[in-house]
């Protein structure tokens, strides 16, 4: 499938532009996320230099089609185990959510549904969306259900990095997505570790919300929030 490739070597000009191709959609025909697999063995430094690499090179190709570049809007690393219902992360109206998950224990799938398409289907105003169809309560969830697309395999064993389209409902540039995770063997116990960076777009004269020692950070910690 187009939004899942398996990469052994890392990141490197094909894989940012098929990435950028799908995740920075202006159309329906594309999914909107994209799941890179390493089919062998990495550690977590590797797996964030990864993400790093990737999302340059897609600055750069942003700052060709936008004259806009990618800006960190958060760099982190944490313990998820919680369910979560569809949901749009808090970021700027032009974002994308890069997550790399370690290998774990805890099984788990990963949820896409096109709220974008729906309400270009179903002909619903934007800002009427969340106040009559918030995907929160059941009967949201329930319109989106011809909406909805799994992550392809997601093996828990195997280090990964999804991308995502995080943008709202009034970007003009590109179509966003809702997400939600499942947990199916919650075991605090163990960690089930990702690694996450919001992305969104900066006027290329603006300062950066993050620095490089903020990158430096994320690339090197050891820390991680539960």
């Amino acid at each position: 499938m187009r939004h899942n490739l398996k990469i052994n070597k890392g990141i490197n000009e094909d894989v940012i532009n098929e990435v950028f191709s799908v995740v920075f959609r202006n159309n329906y025909e594309e999914v909107g996320f994209f799941v890179l697999s390493f089919e062998e063995d990495i550690d977590s430094r590797f797996l964030r230099k990864c993400m790093v690499e990737l999302k340059v090179g897609l600055s750069k190709k942003c700052e060709e089609t936008y004259k806009e570049q990618l800006d960190y809007y958060w760099l982190g690393r944490f313990n998820q185990q919680n369910t979560t219902k569809f949901h749009r992360d808090n970021a700027s109206k032009d974002s994308y959510l890069m997550l790399g998950y370690e290998p774990t224990q805890i099984e788990s799938k990963l949820y896409f549904a096109d709220y974008h398409k729906l309400i270009f289907d179903k002909k619903i105003a934007i800002d009427k969306y969340y106040e009559l169809y918030n995907p929160i309560f059941k009967d949201g969830e329930e319109l989106l259900k011809a909406y909805i697309h799994e992550a392809g395999s997601f093996d828990n064993k195997k280090a990964k990095i999804v991308l995502m389209n995080n943008s709202d409902l009034n970007s003009n540039k590109t179509f966003g997505l809702l997400h939600k995770a499942e947990i199916i063997n919650k075991d605090l116990k163990k960690n089930r570790v990702i690694n996450s960076m919001m992305l969104y777009l900066s006027p290329t004269n603006e300062p950066k919300n993050k620095t490089e020692k903020d990158e430096n950070w994320f690339l090197n910690t050891e820390e991680i929030s539960n």
